[in-house]
């Protein structure tokens, strides 16, 4: 019988295994930092606190960084 989603496949590796298709960890935790930071943007941008940031693109950048490596220590296998 085989799983068609599981979180560490056969052995304890750091991989995503979907469909018979391996996703590293790390690409699942940049996606999830991604996200984040496009979310505070978001809410950066509609409440108007964004014109106080010097380099939007640079700072969204940072963003992404920073809440990457939060995810990724928090939740690493």
């Amino acid at each position: 019988m085989t799983h068609y989603f599981s979180v560490f496949g056969w052995a304890n590796r750091p991989e995503f295994r979907f469909l018979d298709l391996f996703i590293p960890w790390i690409f699942a935790v940049a996606v999830f930092g991604f996200l984040a930071a496009w979310l505070i943007m978001a809410v950066l941008e509609r409440t108007g606190l964004s014109r106080h940031i010097w380099h939007l693109p640079l700072f969204f950048l940072a963003l992404v960084i920073l809440l990457s490596s939060i995810i990724g220590f928090v939740c690493f296998p």
